[in-house]
């Protein structure tokens, strides 16, 4: 299921009542854009829930409007706004639904923030999307968090270019799995896009802490046989020398995420002894990398299209480490036109997975394990 949070527009500040607080000529025109601008984005909500405060209804009635839906108001979207009214608000809506609620922060910063483990502070006028699994609304994915100026800027190229822009509807699709059993939400949330955010860095902290993750990894007699060369974007050189050996069909998107990264194997566990247990030790540490940036709503992709006789090279690395795979590392962006046809096409692909029949076996190899439910797995 698809929510919308939005806040409601810019609103006069005196009125009889808080209640009959009007939006204000400005606030009224930045809501008829960004209305304009989700009309483009395709949203489709199959309803629109308002608080019954007329700026919220006003707000509600501009967009209703635009995407051609009719608004319900709800006490329940008022000051107050929680998880047991969305829950209750949502019950009868299928699972692939699209519903949108139109209200008043905090409410709708905090539901956001609660839902997603992100924090947020949204903007009057401001829109964010939340993709939950299934009809459960206990968490979900943070997709989108569109300010007003934004959506001023968007309508503002849009109108420039006389033309629907097709840059606006290549966005990050709904990823979340259809899982068969219940998973921790950092599990569900993880995939690999190529639509990196070229104008955002990773701070040092939440990189130092990405890394540190990684560090305290399980391995084999704790040996830790990984070691990370790691570039941010910010310095350029080294930046570029990660770039430099990646393939070229790689090259293309990883040069706008924010962190390059080479992951090296120590291959021995003594001078004449191989550690055959390595690159599993190196898996488990950038799996733990990988869910502690997503903590930090960092998304991460491996590469496996990388020259490692060339990083061995660039890098000098010693003979007893293997240059074993490239990772990028980067916040998602909501702007794919940069990226080629076939790789916006990847990032609207659906994930999947075999069934756990085709993986879990006992009694002889190939034999689906006897506590499987094969219709659910």
């Amino acid at each position: 299921m698809r929510l919308y949070f939005v806040r409601h527009g810019i609103a006069e500040d005196l009125a009889a009542s808080d209640f009959d607080r009007a939006l204000t000529k400005r606030g009224r025109r930045r809501v008829a854009t960004s209305a304009k601008v989700m009309k483009r984005l395709e949203i489709a909500p199959v309803r629109i829930f308002s608080s019954p405060r007329l700026r919220s209804r006003q707000t509600a009635e501009i967009i209703a409007e635009a995407l051609d839906m009719p608004v319900t108001i709800s006490e329940a979207v008022n000051f107050g706004f929680d998880q047991g009214d969305l829950r209750r608000l949502t019950r009868n809506l299928d699972a692939d639904n699209e519903v949108m609620f139109v209200g008043h922060n905090p409410d709708m910063s905090l539901l956001v923030s609660e839902l997603t483990g992100v924090d947020v502070s949204m903007k009057k006028g401001g829109l964010a999307r939340i993709d939950v699994l299934g009809r459960s609304v206990g968490e979900g994915e943070l997709v989108w968090l569109i300010a007003p100026k934004v959506f001023d800027a968007l309508g503002m190229e849009a109108k420039a270019a006389g033309k629907k822009d097709e840059s606006l509807i290549a966005t990050p699709a709904q990823k979340l799995p259809a899982t068969s059993q219940p998973l921790h939400n950092l599990i569900r949330r993880r995939w690999s896009p190529v639509g990196f955010d070229r104008e955002r860095d990773i701070d040092r902290a939440t990189l130092l802490s990405i890394l540190e993750a990684a560090r305290w990894a399980a391995s084999s007699s704790n040996l830790q046989p990984w070691r990370f060369i790691v570039a941010p974007r910010a310095n350029e050189p080294e930046f570029q020398k990660i770039l430099s050996v990646l393939r070229e069909g790689n090259q293309s998107w990883a040069q706008h995420a924010a962190v390059l990264m080479i992951a090296v194997t120590h291959k021995f566990r003594a001078p004449d002894a191989l550690n055959r247990h390595a690159s599993h030790d190196l898996g488990l540490a950038i799996s733990q990398l990988v869910l502690q940036a997503l903590d930090h709503n960092v998304y991460v992709h491996q590469m496996g299209g990388f020259f490692p006789d060339k990083a061995r090279e660039v890098y000098e690395i010693p003979d007893e480490f293997e240059p074993f795979t490239a990772i990028a590392l980067g916040y998602q962006s909501l702007q794919l036109d940069h990226l080629s046809q076939g790789h916006r096409e990847r990032e609207a692909a659906p994930r999947q997975r075999q069934a756990l029949s085709e993986m879990i076996f006992n009694g002889s190899w190939g034999q689906p394990a006897d506590f499987l439910n094969e219709s659910n797995m």
